[in-house]
């Protein structure tokens, strides 16, 4: 019985070929179109011959990419792709069940002695100096492993228990390709009984130049001081010199923050609307992040994840089709960002098209822009095609050439672009990304670092799950948001929470029917919350009479027939105490990251001293203490002609940087 090709489901079918010829193959079977005969020997030898002319042959002890067809094609053809399913569908019917999805193992267990098979000598030594000097990996078992190296940049999924023939690396080399070996050791450095983790061979990284240190310090209490207010071109002009400094230390991902730092002051220096004060205190706090788990470096914590690669530069597409994955849309004081995800069909990377929106006059705090209308507006500058955002997230585009930031944005030049529609077969869509087993995917999140201490990737945590059914969905009136309750095949459960905004009720109540319906995925941010897996919903797969039809919540229009709108009662949110004394907090720190310590008055000391007692009164501790000294200091300004700004602005660092951690945590 050839156990590797019971395995292979038509995702790995797909990896080692490509979409087009597993879907041509599946059709002529199961229409009909073609048969052929089966034959298997003793050895393991499998032969079909079939009706359209050519005979297949997949020796014993041969992996399907050495077998043979007596079709013209020099590549791994259709016909031995057909002949895989037709084996598979011979060995269900004789043993009357379908082959047993292989349960999770342990790549790890691969011996050196198969690897030694398919790699010379020399090439082993060179990857095991490689793996000693340091690689980072996120390792995740199950029925499918994945090693996702962060350095050297590439995804390896082992596709068949214990043998290396069948891998698919996004690097594009014939499997199995350097980087397996590499993955290998990798899932041996993970603790039994651990379902994934991070894993690093590095040392513990050179430290950094203490003046490179003493400079970002700098820049960081010039501004608490003086605030986006007060600060100067000067100032800006040294956050630049900085910037250039920390990307030759090898600080790739402090010095984009640095750039996002100074991108923040020029909007707000040239009462730009897009300036975004929120925004502004979520960079902040990353950076003071970022800096303390450089300098306190205790080795738990990868440095290439805090640091970044030495040289992040953006990825050359060539023609590639991108599958339309969603949207979202996140408002903030300033301004509205709509961002659309897509999926490269081969390699399995997300990108990512985004655009902001200032609001028409942010002092008198108008409405956000209906969301719907934002969807209508173009995605893709420069494609010579008016492709809506709304037109991305749902279709399939294909793009001559472009360019993936190393955030993962998608920048597409005049080479040219063409959109259609797709079918929702997201079962087929490469994993990682996919994520049927939501037990899986918890225990991969839940080993990693908050998001503010990884890579700065737009789609660091964007997934889709498989669901197989839907409990309880409802719009919660306390929490002004739709709820239900996700469960995968396997059992596993995860909730669904989408917000509620006026300006996307539409898409509220065109969830809330989606969700009365069969769903079949749903994409979205996920996040480990209280225990449990959360996906903030960009889109929802639906089985319907006439085909899958796709629900885009943050944008969509209510639908005509809806009969959800009746259950959503927007009104005035209803927060707990604890979310409203985070809410105050955010606020008054917007306020004095603008005003800066320097020129914060009396009514600001009031302010923060009232919010160190509601701190307190909901056992947020050690924020009411680092209130406390920020209270403290102020009122010491006022009684001293010569005020040390030092320690209000180490106090008011610390509240930045506990307020980002906050954030990351999501709701829940």
């Amino acid at each position: 019985m050839r156990n590797d090709l019971l395995s292979l489901t038509p995702d790995d079918l797909a990896a080692l070929t490509n979409r087009g010829v597993v879907k041509k193959a599946q059709r002529e079977l199961d229409d009909a179109e073609v048969s052929g005969t089966v034959a298997e020997d003793a050895a393991g030898t499998l032969t079909v011959t079939w009706s359209d002319g050519p005979t297949s042959t997949i020796a014993a002890g041969s992996a399907l990419k050495d077998g043979r067809c007596t079709c013209p094609s020099a590549t791994l053809c259709r016909h031995l792709v057909r002949t895989v399913l037709a084996y598979q569908k011979s060995h269900a019917a004789v043993a009357e069940t379908p082959p047993t999805p292989a349960g999770p193992w342990n790549p790890g267990d691969i011996p050196d002695d198969a690897l030694a098979k398919h790699f010379r000598p020399a090439a082993l030594s060179r990857q095991r100096a490689l793996f000693e000097a340091g690689v980072v990996a996120e390792v995740s078992r199950g029925a499918k492993p994945v090693a996702r190296f962060h350095h050297p940049q590439a995804t390896v999924r082992f596709l068949v228990p214990g043998d290396v023939r069948y891998t698919h690396c996004d690097c594009g080399e014939e499997a199995p390709c350097p980087h397996v070996p590499l993955a290998v050791w990798a899932f041996r450095r993970l603790p039994d009984g651990d379902a994934a983790g991070l894993v690093s061979t590095a040392g513990r990284a050179e430290p950094v130049a203490a003046d490179l240190i003493a400079e970002l310090d700098g820049v960081v209490a010039a501004l608490l001081e003086s605030g986006f207010s007060g600060a100067t071109p000067p100032w800006a002009d040294r956050v630049t010199r900085l910037q250039a400094r920390c990307r030759t230390a090898g600080l790739a991902w402090p010095a984009d923050i640095l750039e996002d730092l100074a991108d923040q002051y020029r909007k707000y220096a040239t009462h730009d609307a897009a300036y975004a004060p929120d925004r502004a205190a979520e960079v902040l706090g990353e950076l003071l992040l970022r800096r303390d788990a450089i300098v306190h470096d205790t080795g738990a914590l990868p440095q290439l994840l805090v640091r970044g690669s030495t040289s992040p530069t953006n990825g050359t597409l060539g023609k590639t089709s991108l599958v339309g994955l969603g949207c979202r849309v996140t408002v903030g004081h300033r301004g509205t960002e709509i961002v659309a995800y897509l999926q490269d069909s081969d390699t399995g990377g997300v990108v990512v098209v985004t655009k902001e929106t200032p609001h028409p006059d942010p002092a008198t705090n108008p409405p956000p822009a209906d969301f719907a209308r934002l969807a209508h507006s173009q995605a893709l500058k420069g494609s010579g095609k008016p492709f809506t955002f709304r037109d991305v997230a749902r279709g399939q585009l294909l793009i001559e050439a472009g360019q993936r930031t190393p955030a993962g944005v998608l920048k597409v030049g005049r080479a040219g672009a063409s959109l259609q529609p797709q079918a929702y077969a997201w079962e087929a869509l490469p994993p990682p990304t996919l994520a049927e087993d939501y037990a899986t995917l918890r225990a991969r999140l839940a080993a990693l670092p908050p998001s503010c201490l990884r890579p700065r990737r737009a789609a660091e945590d964007f997934f889709v799950l498989a669901v197989r059914a839907v409990v309880a969905p409802h719009f919660d009136g306390p929490s002004q948001a739709t709820l239900a309750t996700l469960v995968d095949p396997a059992g596993n459960t995860a909730t669904l929470r989408h917000p509620y905004a006026d300006a996307g009720k539409g898409g509220t109540e065109a969830l809330l029917a989606a969700l009365a319906g069969p769903v079949k995925f749903v994409s979205g941010v996920v996040r480990v919350a209280q225990g449990g897996l959360t996906i903030e919903p960009c889109a929802v797969v639906v089985e319907m009479q006439r085909g899958r039809e796709v629900v885009l919540p943050c944008i969509d229009a209510a639908p005509a027939d809806s009969v959800s709108a009746a259950a959503v009662t927007p009104g005035g949110e209803s927060r707990d105490p604890l979310t409203t004394v985070l809410a105050s907090m955010q606020i008054a720190l917007e306020e004095l990251l603008v005003v800066g310590l320097r020129r914060a008055d009396a009514a600001a000391e009031r302010r923060w001293l009232e919010l160190q007692r509601e701190a307190e009164s909901v056992g947020l501790t050690q924020f009411g203490g680092l209130v406390a000294k920020l209270v403290e200091s102020l009122a010491e300004k006022r009684r001293t002609p010569r005020w040390d700004a030092g320690p209000a602005g180490v106090a008011l660092g610390r509240i930045v940087a506990l307020m980002r951690l906050v954030r990351d945590a999501g709701p829940g």
